[in-house]
């Protein structure tokens, strides 16, 4: 009778470490599978931004093939693309969407991953006009938010990049 006690108690700690383990598993492939997903995500909007012109931020306000400075951020920003089409990237609930030429918005991240803030602040838009703007656009994108469904299993993220345009800007 002792030593089936003894048995049972070590296999009910030795349970809880193994399901620890598990926990601890799933948290590292939920997270690996969320920041793949989001660095696609950034890459594709890096990438769009640097070989892009015309920067609009807050699609919200005048008329996105402008270009617009906000050095206090917005959630949204319109490019044109390197091809001439004009791409907007936005935060729509809790994920990023793109919508290219004004057509419907896709989802650029999973939803396994909550974006709780999406912020572009734009700087030196306007064209260089002989002299009268001398600063070569950037843009700063700041991601913030969490990846997973359960409470014990997730994990938040802040994300921050700056992007220049590739090509002098002089269009």
């Amino acid at each position: 009778m002792v030593s089936v006690s003894l048995f049972v108690l070590v296999l009910l700690v030795s349970s809880g470490s193994i399901l620890a383990v598990f926990d601890a598993n799933k948290k590292s492939q939920t997270l690996r599978s969320v920041m793949d997903n989001l660095n696609f995500t950034l890459e594709s909007m890096t990438r769009t931004i640097r070989f892009g012109n015309t920067y609009h931020c807050d699609i919200t306000i005048g008329t996105i093939t402008t270009p617009r400075d906000c050095a206090s951020g917005a959630t949204s920003i319109a490019v044109k693309a390197s091809d001439g089409t004009q791409v907007v990237y936005k935060l729509v609930g809790s994920r990023i969407a793109r919508s290219i030429a004004g057509g419907p918005d896709y989802y650029m991240t999973s939803s396994d991953l909550t974006v709780q803030i999406l912020s572009f602040r734009v700087f030196g838009s306007p064209t260089f006009s002989n002299g009268a703007d001398l600063y070569q656009p950037q843009v700063i994108m700041v991601i913030k938010g969490y990846a997973g469904v359960k409470q014990t299993t997730q994990s938040t993220f802040t994300l921050e990049t700056t992007v220049s345009q590739r090509v002098f800007d002089s269009q």
